[in-house]
């Protein structure tokens, strides 16, 4: 799993390089881009290599959520520093204002969190952050539509997992 886990830690160098390099659009898209790669594949490798009999405890059911987090903060602290734009943070962070808490208050209650992963609507939700995040460091005028986008997606993402989350507590 140390391939799986060594792509999902790799954002956080990439998080503090794009502290260094705003300003420069394409080395901050550049950046983006190989955290959004590494974010599809962490997962992908684990899941394979865990085919191929590497059974190690997995710490990628914690870490990769967290990893994301850390991530998501450093690129919209960032893009504050530059815009001061609240409404565009926000928008872009919709979906982890809403949820973080949401997760807190089921572990709170020692309430199953199985279901509140990323299915389809969770990786188009990704996607679209990261996209807007590109888009706001790139293009910041074109930022809050695709902003919009993405806390739309976001939003519907976790109105997903607690439906999916309640249906399995009740089944």
């Amino acid at each position: 799993m140390w391939l799986a886990h060594a792509l999902t830690l790799s954002r956080l160098p990439i998080a503090v390089g794009l502290t260094q390099t705003y300003g420069n659009a394409a080395w901050s898209v550049a950046l983006i881009v190989i955290a959004a790669l590494t974010d599809a594949l962490d997962g992908n490798v684990a899941r394979w290599m865990q085919r191929r009999g590497h059974t190690r405890p997995d710490i990628g059911g914690w870490l990769d959520p967290l990893v994301d987090k850390i991530f998501v903060v450093v690129v919209l602290a960032t893009i504050w520093v530059h815009t001061h734009d609240a409404v565009l943070i926000g928008l872009i962070a919709a979906r982890e204002i809403v949820l973080v808490p949401l997760v807190v208050v089921y572990l709170a209650r020692k309430q199953p969190t199985s279901h509140l992963h990323a299915d389809a609507i969770g990786k188009a939700a990704t996607i679209a952050q990261f996209v807007a995040c590109a888009v706001a460091v790139a293009e910041p005028p074109w930022a809050l539509p695709v902003a919009i986008v993405a806390a739309v997606l976001g939003l519907a993402a976790v109105v997903h997992y607690i439906v999916r989350e309640r249906r399995a507590v009740t089944v």
